[in-house]
């Protein structure tokens, strides 16, 4: 009797990682995933060097809610899941977390995952504008519930909030913190004249972009002879953030723009700064961490799990500017306690590694394949 082999039988899994603009961030999660035998595409809006080992497919995607450009969206989804027949589909961005369950409504059947990145200023905000925007954010997820196979989220206040609104519930929602990192062999010793700090991010209001300017403005005042760079791009234009508070700061900050070489900025400077109002689960500070740098965040989900009050570095109060300013002061002030934080920020973020956060991924998609599928990765 002829013995089958049935592997060769079975076609590999084909798993679509879809984000937006920064779905390059996935290039680690998606080789390792094809190394444990799927088939990996990655779908993102923004152009980016892919290597030639990296299955890329564009999209366009309106950052904005805009019902025309987002229906044009779901029925680009529609068409790029038909013509490509994924098995699984995998969101990390917050538009597709919907938008690709409502593009998958009436067609093939397919394990939908969502990883919700953050929950922003929507759910930050009791203004009329957010109010409302919260409301129109819980109807599509309310309506694109019924498509999705598993919500895994990065912080406990997210999951919390999908619960309380009953978007999920705990037989189909999980946390697991953050996409993962590449951790570094070892990180440099810093040995800088003038003690520097890195803040990098997009520049908007709820970064607390603002708190970071008029902090280092505020040791300047204060006699301190701190260096402070500043990298990323302006995306608001609004009386609390803009060009020109950029202008009026650059005495005491040096904003570079965007930059493709952060992690050589990294390996650089002596301390991280991320003073933000929210976050999902920070992956600037877990890079940071990466590098052995001690870090100042503020106390908020996706950064208060990275960093404890001084052990990796301080947390101070949201829009802070005198605790922060405070916060660099005593950290600069003590350059051995700083490297020993750095150092602790190094040990924790081994447990956020891509290693480890990609298993995590498959042993959720092995859940829901089926059997024979999931016996064929083993």
């Amino acid at each position: 009797m002829q013995v089958i082999n049935c592997n060769k039988l079975i076609k590999k899994q084909k798993i679509a990682l879809i984000g937006g603009e920064d779905a390059h961030k996935r290039i680690a999660l998606s080789r390792l995933l094809t190394q444990q035998g799927y088939d990996v595409s990655i779908l993102g809006s923004k152009t980016y060097d892919y290597p030639e080992d990296i299955q890329f497919i564009p999209y366009n995607l309106n950052r904005k809610l805009n019902l025309s450009s987002d229906f044009k969206t779901i029925l680009e989804y529609r068409r790029l899941f038909a013509n490509h027949d994924f098995d699984i589909l995998q969101t990390f961005d917050t538009k597709p977390a919907y938008m690709v369950p409502l593009a998958n409504y009436f067609a093939k059947k397919r394990i939908i995952v969502r990883t919700i990145t953050g929950l922003g200023t929507v759910f930050m905000s009791n203004s009329i504008k957010y109010k409302i925007l919260r409301l129109i954010y819980i109807l599509l997820h309310t309506l694109a519930k019924f498509r999705v196979t598993h919500t895994s989220f990065q912080n406990e206040d997210d999951h919390r909030i999908y619960l309380k609104n009953r978007l999920v519930n705990k037989n189909n929602s999980s946390l697991i913190f953050g996409s993962g990192i590449d951790l570094k062999p070892n990180y440099p010793q810093r040995d800088n004249a003038r003690f520097t700090f890195l803040c990098v991010g997009r520049l908007v209001y709820e970064k607390g972009i603002h708190n970071y300017l008029q902090a280092a403005k505020l040791c300047k005042e204060r006699g301190y002879d701190f260096r402070f760079v500043l990298i990323g791009p302006l995306e608001e234009d609004s009386e609390n953030l803009n060009a020109e508070m950029l202008e009026q700061h650059k005495e005491a900050v040096e904003w570079l723009g965007s930059r493709n070489d952060v992690a050589e900025w990294m390996k650089g400077v002596d301390a991280f700064v991320l003073p933000t109002f929210r976050e999902g689960f920070s992956r600037v500070l877990l890079e940071a961490a990466s590098f052995g740098l001690p870090m100042i965040t503020t106390n908020v989900p996706g950064c208060k799990e990275i960093v404890a009050h001084d052990k990796e570095g301080y947390l101070i109060g949201v829009n802070n500017t005198q605790q922060l300013a405070d916060a660099m002061i005593k950290l600069a002030s003590n350059p051995q306690k700083a490297k020993v934080m750095g150092a602790n920020a190094f040990d924790k973020v081994k447990q956020f590694s891509i290693e480890i956060i990609t298993e995590k991924y498959i042993t959720l998609y092995r859940k829901y394949e089926n059997p024979v599928l999931s016996a064929a990765h083993q």
